[in-house]
């Protein structure tokens, strides 16, 4: 079964074979490469290079050879067709005639034998008596039989075909076994008869007058087959070549097919984005779409669900595009769309509508799925005059929006020497865990009306030696990439519960709210992990919160629901984040025994001067207080956010018009106050 994110064993299948040369698919769907119309080599590689297809010139010109080959071949095969024919016919006239003329004078020479014999029985030596009396022995016979040879010379013949036959003197190849001697004009049968006391070999020679008939019959017959069997030839050739050139035919547009076009999803895949030459002089943008934590999707739901839901994917992005553009898979659930003529002032716009329209509900196997993805664009030419370099930076901005969680990100060539700062901090990941380089930076929650504090998010920076305060959407991914995720989440924790406990001891019970990974609640080990952490420390569980994301959450909505009613059976509560992202986070709501909802800061960011904003922020909160659901607002920046909030009816919110992230201990100094003012929080948050 092909797999959307694990490597399958490859196998080696001869497709179409030709004259000695061979198309070859290897691999499995996943990754394929095929050679085609060339002799094996004799290692195949295994790359994600694109594989180059012959041209229309070398199809047709491996065409043609083969129609020389087929014609010559055939034509070569009916001549010696022909040459056997002749042979075997004139062998079989011969032979045939041979056989007739034996039959027809055997009594005859049986006469002359008998004449002969006894007059060498009655004078063994005179053999010049024998000669005198040959021509006289040959009146009676038949006028066929024409000489009477003595050791192969000197023919004696019957007086009336004496001027037929003068020029008959030399001697034939006489021997005992009977046989045909072949003249300049003519063609004889000898026939031994008798042999004197001395040795001389006496023959009979006679002409067989049929032969010449029946050689010429059978002449003008085997001449008469053998014009047909050659234009038969020519004619099975061109019909062979036909046959075969429309199945050459076909096997490469099979082979084209299954080099260009993604088997599972029917897109065109990277070869065809690398052979047909897309960039051809016009602007236009490449944007590269990576879908979020789909090799979870697999683990969790098994591969068959996973390409089901990546064909459904794939089809609504051909739908979304339309016309407007050219969609790819690329590899695995990454997918490349190019669309051409489009200005620089419509990538951003046209990236965000693809990231909204993918982020809709998909039904698969009648289940709902919603998929988030990050999105990279590049601008030709400004931004790559070679596909490959526009490709690869639009791949770095992907990255960049799946780590900041952007959503879209549109290249500039500041994001590749933040590509090598990210090579860097990705191999410093371990040493910076061990010598406590990640430190937890704190933001309030307040009411408000009152901006009296509710509890803080816990939020980690990375001081790093060289690079300076980093913050987590540098490095994030980068720990859920490099496997030391479920380490730094309890690092994380730990450091927050120190810090409950440490408050708690100074008289402040204030929640704090900690970040998980989707890969945290796929962690059976995690409750059990909890569960001793706040057993050895003491902290009360209603102190500590976590927030989950609306992609974690969707990855498994089943493991996502277990996860959080064991949370609220330890009493800890749950919150998402960045709600209102997703088109099923209503679904949530209904689904998960979540406390609270964080309202996303795309909707807060001009909620004070678009009514629309106000209206969606409106039926959330009323949604939420319908549900007994606590909201809290992020990203709230100024005043009049705050009051457009308020009169919304909601009333917690977060950001920096409240409080900026800053380190325990200046978060202590705000404690020792009751933070009625906002300035008084900024002063030592800054200081």
């Amino acid at each position: 079964m092909y797999s959307t994110s694990s490597k399958e064993h490859s196998q080696t299948i001869p497709f179409f074979s030709v004259s000695g040369f061979c198309i070859w698919v290897l691999g499995s769907k996943n990754h394929c490469e095929y050679y085609t119309l060339s002799r094996l080599p004799s290692a195949l590689p295994c790359s994600g290079n694109p594989v180059k297809m012959p041209s229309k010139l070398e199809i047709i010109k491996n065409d043609t050879q083969l129609r020389k080959r087929l014609l010559v071949g055939c034509i070569a095969l009916s001549l010696v067709v022909i040459a056997v024919f002749f042979m075997v016919g004139l062998n079989l006239v011969i032979d045939v005639e041979k056989r007739l003329s034996e039959e027809a004078y055997t009594d005859q020479l049986t006469v002359l034998r008998t004449k002969i014999q006894q007059h060498l029985a009655d004078d063994p030596n005179h053999i010049q008596d024998i000669k005198n009396e040959l021509p006289a022995y040959l009146k009676p016979l038949s006028k066929d039989i024409v000489y009477i040879s003595i050791n192969g010379e000197m023919p004696i013949y019957s007086s009336e075909m004496k001027h037929d036959y003068e020029w008959m003197s030399k001697p034939f190849p006489g021997s005992l076994a009977p046989g045909f001697f072949y003249c300049e004009h003519a063609t004889f049968y000898y026939n031994h008869i008798a042999v004197d006391d001395s040795g001389n070999k006496i023959y009979a020679i006679w002409h067989p007058s049929s032969l010449i008939l029946a050689s010429k019959i059978a002449i003008n017959r085997l001449s008469i087959t053998a014009i047909l069997t050659f234009w038969l030839a020519v004619w099975a050739a061109l019909v062979m070549s036909a046959l075969i050139t429309k199945r050459f035919e076909k096997a490469n547009l099979e082979l084209e097919n299954l080099a260009l076009v993604d088997s599972l999803t029917k897109l065109k895949n990277h070869n065809a984005l690398y052979t047909e030459r897309v960039l051809s002089g016009q602007s236009g943008a490449l944007f590269f779409l990576d879908i979020d934590h789909f090799k979870d999707v697999n683990s969790a739901l098994g591969h068959e669900t996973g390409d089901r839901l990546l064909v459904a994917f794939a089809q609504r992005l051909v739908r979304l595009i339309g016309e407007k553009g050219t969609v790819y898979r690329y590899r695995s659930d990454e997918f490349i769309i190019w669309a051409p003529s489009t200005g620089h002032e419509n990538i951003q716009t046209m990236a965000f509508q693809i990231l909204y329209e993918c982020r809709a509900p998909l039904n698969v196997d009648d289940n709902g799925f919603e998929l988030s993805c990050s999105i990279g664009a590049a601008e030709y030419p400004a931004q790559g005059k070679l596909l490959e370099i526009l490709v690869k930076n639009a791949e770095h901005a992907m990255y960049r929006a799946k780590r900041l969680r952007l959503g879209v990100q549109v290249y500039h060539h500041q994001l590749a020497s933040n590509q090598t700062v990210e090579v860097t901090l990705r191999s410093q990941l371990r040493s910076a865990l061990m010598h406590k380089q990640f430190v937890l930076y704190y933001q309030p929650k307040v009411a408000m009306a009152t901006e009296t504090l509710t509890g803080f998010e816990a939020i980690v920076r990375w001081h790093h030696p060289d690079e300076g305060i980093l913050p987590p959407g540098q490095f994030i991914d980068l720990i859920e990439q490099s496997g030391i995720v479920h380490v730094f989440t309890r690092y994380t924790i730990e450091q927050a519960v120190e810090q409950i406990l440490r408050w708690q001891k100074m008289g402040y019970l204030v929640p704090v709210s900690v970040n998980l990974s989707a890969y945290n609640l796929m962690d059976n080990a995690f409750v059990p992990f909890i569960q001793g952490l706040l057993q050895r420390t003491g902290v009360s569980p209603n102190m500590l919160e976590f927030e989950l994301t609306e992609s974690a959450t969707m990855v498994d909505i089943k493991v996502s629901k277990k996860m959080i009613e064991a949370f609220n059976n330890l009493g800890i509560r749950t919150s998402i984040d960045d709600f209102g992202t997703g088109m099923s986070s209503f679904a949530y709501l209904r689904e998960l025994d979540i406390h609270t909802v964080k309202l996303d800061r795309a909707f807060i960011r001009q909620v004070h001067t678009n009514s629309k904003d106000q209206k969606i922020v409106e039926g959330i909160v009323s949604l939420c207080r319908n549900l007994n659901v606590e909201i809290v607002a992020e990203g709230v920046e100024v005043k009049a956010q705050a009051e457009v909030l308020q009169r919304l009816d909601c009333h917690l919110g977060q950001g920096f018009l409240f409080g900026k992230p800053a380190p325990a201990e200046k978060v202590e100094r705000l404690l020792n106050r009751e933070f009625a003012a906002q300035q008084d929080f900024d002063a030592v948050a800054n200081k």
